[in-house]
């Protein structure tokens, strides 16, 4: 978990999970709703749920599936007016227990270059103090499901062209310039 506080909180204790997977539903109340609002600039949100199974993963780990809907407006990125929203997005994350720091990270090649192959699955997050927050992850997902630029249909940027646009001095094009020296040298 980092030491951003996020909108919306559901720590899981790890330790709890035993060998069969659990099944974990959130709901986020009117309070939790208006801070998931105001976190991520929405006009409103009615609606925030996620079913989550969580289960055992390799030795120590945990893997989480997860369902995501949610409801509610965002503003238009050019008449800031109210447009609905609705999110559903599936899901899926593994954690593992912190790494020793001593341990060479994997990214880091022979020469200590960091060397990122876009295809390989993302890397599983850190299980810290044997708690994972399902919110945080929740809300990470939501975040992610957005719409970065929310437009009306008939939204359009108004911009008037200034009266007088000063014209640069045009500038004679370089192959022009060549060809006057070549022909000056011809007899």
């Amino acid at each position: 978990m980092s030491d951003v506080p996020t909108p919306f909180s559901h720590r899981f204790q790890v330790s709890r999970l035993g060998n069969t997977p659990k099944t974990v539903e959130l709901t986020a109340d009117a309070d939790a709703l208006a801070r998931i609002a105001e976190a991520y600039d929405l006009a409103g949100l009615t609606r925030f749920t996620a079913k989550l199974e969580v289960r055992p993963w390799k030795k120590a780990g945990v893997f989480v599936t997860g369902d995501l809907e949610a409801e509610g407006a965002q503003r238009c990125v050019i008449t800031l007016v109210p447009l609905p929203m609705t999110v559903k997005d599936h899901f899926e994350r593994a954690y593992e227990p912190e790494l020793d720091p001593r341990r060479r990270n994997p990214d880091l090649g022979e020469d200590g270059e960091i060397e990122i192959d876009l295809e390989a699955p993302e890397p599983p997050d850190a299980i810290e103090d044997g708690m994972i927050d399902l919110g945080a992850l929740v809300c990470e997902q939501f975040v992610l499901a957005l719409d970065p630029f929310p437009r009306a249909a008939d939204a359009e940027l108004e911009f008037e062209t200034p009266a007088e646009v000063e014209e640069e001095d045009e500038k004679p094009s370089p192959f022009k310039v060549l060809e006057q020296l070549k022909n000056k040298d011809k007899p």
